[in-house]
């Protein structure tokens, strides 16, 4: 007999665990939903609201941790903590919508945050049969000495980045137009997708089949393929409202972030920074973790996969994927992903 810990953080990916068991699909489906506990922070909650939010998730067989304070009447606004499956969280919603003191629109929130950790967007942008995607980023900012034909020098590199095994490509850069330029020429040529992004920029949409990397405050895209939604910690969730409303549905948006490491920060902390339940694809530039060991690197890497990432873009391919390998390989994991 043997234990093993499963780390599930979509109910797709439990839906293929239960499938790979042998079991129906239509038992399946209904399990699914039940294996990801989903856990909230709420904050700014009326004492009202806290309690009525406890006593109806705690009918629907979940809990809420709520200050004492807030039991007893006598706090301002609190900060609880909800804890349930996402079953549960649906019947919540279900209650919640009709309810005062503000959990109508704590219910529209709860709704946002279930439906994205229930599903996965669609790849087809990348093709059939691709498991975790690794992207070459192409820096057109980056200008060798002697080099005169800089947008030529981007093309070379980003062939480089293919021969590095790159599943595609993103051109970035601070020229606007150069960025464009380059992602053009690459469309037609590169045999693989291709999407263009300037930081604090607007969305570049480059032909219907290609994906496009939105930020938020800088527009939305108009387009019916991919998006990578561009997240950080401020904000995320007012951007990923924004672009549902606009029409990019769950099965074509990317939750993606940027993973930043600095001298003062460890490894330890969260490496989630969108606080969304979902992280889809995640932005890896070399010099970010440059100073981690490659064990560091891997247990970085191992936990984005744990929290369900499957497209990460980097300047450094070649190396992500090895790691990415190295971390498949590994007999002690037993992630679903991975498994």
């Amino acid at each position: 007999m043997k234990l093993s810990v499963l780390h599930i953080s979509t109910a797709r990916q439990a839906h293929d665990l239960l499938s790979g068991l042998g079991c129906y699909s239509a038992g399946a489906d209904l399990m699914a939903v039940k294996a990801v506990c989903l856990v909230i922070r709420v904050s700014g909650l009326l004492p009202q609201a806290a309690n009525i939010l406890k006593q109806e998730m705690l009918s629907k067989g979940g809990e809420v941790a709520v200050p004492s304070g807030a039991l007893r009447m006598e706090a301002g606004r609190v900060d609880c903590i909800v804890m349930g499956t996402l079953t549960q969280y649906a019947r919540l919603v279900d209650i919640l919508i009709q309810q005062p003191f503000e959990l109508s629109d704590l219910a529209k929130r709860l709704q946002l945050f279930a439906g994205l950790t229930a599903a996965r967007p669609a790849r087809n942008w990348l093709g059939p049969g691709t498991g975790v995607a690794v992207g070459g980023l192409v820096d057109c900012d980056l200008r060798p000495s002697g080099v005169h034909d800089h947008a030529a020098n981007a093309v070379a590199l980003a062939w480089n980045l293919l021969e590095q095994r790159s599943d595609f490509l993103v051109v970035t850069g601070s020229d606007h137009s150069m960025v464009q330029d380059v992602a053009q020429r690459l469309v037609g040529t590169a045999a693989c997708p291709v999407t263009a992004w300037v930081p604090y920029s607007r969305p570049i949409m480059l032909a219907p089949s290609m994906p496009v990397i939105a930020q938020q405050g800088y527009g939305l895209p108009e387009t019916d393929g991919a998006v990578l939604a561009l997240c950080t910690d401020a904000g995320a969730t007012d951007f990923i409202e924004e672009l549902q409303l606009a029409g990019v549905g769950t099965d074509r948006l990317f939750v993606t972030t940027i993973l930043h490491h600095g001298p003062s920060d460890t490894m330890s902390r969260d490496l989630v920074p969108a606080g969304l339940p979902r992280l889809d694809a995640v932005l890896v530039r070399h010099k970010d973790i440059a100073m981690l060991s490659s064990s560091m690197k891997a247990s970085a890497l191992t936990r984005l996969v744990d929290r369900g990432v499957s497209v990460f873009i980097t300047d450094a391919p070649r190396h992500v994927g090895e790691l990415l390998l190295a971390i498949r390989e590994d007999p002690w994991n037993s992630s679903p992903m991975r498994a």
